[in-house]
């Protein structure tokens, strides 16, 4: 049920980190020779940094060690993966015409919102071993949208840091208007946060669930025992 190729497994994870970092070298302005201060303070910057960030690990470790089907860092590698599957239905279903400036299709938009997750959804269909994820697993790859907001609310809401300009502009010091809480109420403000929590976790628990349905096509298919890998 896995392609068990090291050649073609650390091929598809260089494509991913060289579309990601064409998104992220774009994005910010670097490749245009002016660099956007605000862009670390996006989620779905910080996704694809922390997910351009893990395939190169993940690629020195399989040039370093092989491929045994079990995933480098599995916390690191399904945090990544969700939290950029997260902003690809974001932009999809909510923010669809932002990526489209005077009718043309912005490239490093697409690449971050479509193509990298696309690309670390299917790394983890064809390569990894499957029925190995922890039932609790969903709950432990919150922490990178945990600490994204944390660190906003207690920058800017304490500290005064400016954070906007982004989705926003001048409008709010948030990087986006929802987080806002003089804009959208304390309460607006906890009910997206627990909202974004509960898609989290509901969109962990769907890839669990497939990751456990094709673990027991494999195990039908090879009943050797298999040991578990921590997630």
């Amino acid at each position: 049920m896995r392609i068990k190729s090291r050649a073609l497994s650390i091929a598809w994870k260089a494509i991913l980190v060289v579309v990601g970092t064409y998104g992220l070298l774009d994005g910010s302005g670097i490749l245009a020779g002016a660099y956007t201060p605000n862009f670390p303070h996006m989620f779905t910057n910080v996704a694809n940094i922390f997910a351009v960030g893990y395939f190169v690990l993940a690629i020195i470790k399989l040039l370093a060690s092989g491929d045994d089907g079990r995933p480098f860092a599995p916390v690191c590698k399904y945090t990544a993966t969700i939290s950029l599957l997260v902003t690809m239905l974001i932009a999809h279903f909510m923010l669809f015409n932002t990526l489209f400036d005077n009718g043309q299709l912005v490239l490093h938009l697409f690449a971050m919102h479509y193509v990298t997750p696309v690309m670390s959804i299917l790394d983890w269909l064809l390569f990894d071993e499957k029925g190995k994820m922890p039932a609790w697993g969903p709950f432990a790859w919150l922490w990178l949208v945990l600490a994204y907001l944390v660190f906003t609310m207690v920058a800017v809401g304490v500290f005064g840091i400016y954070m906007g300009g982004g989705s926003t502009g001048d409008i709010t010091n948030y990087p986006y208007t929802f987080l806002d809480p003089a804009i959208s109420g304390v309460g607006g403000v906890a009910v997206f946060c627990g909202g974004m929590l509960v898609v989290f976790i509901v969109l962990g628990y769907v890839l669990f669930g497939i990751d456990r349905l094709l673990g027991r096509f494999v195990r039908r298919e090879d009943p050797k025992p298999t040991g578990s890998h921590f997630a």
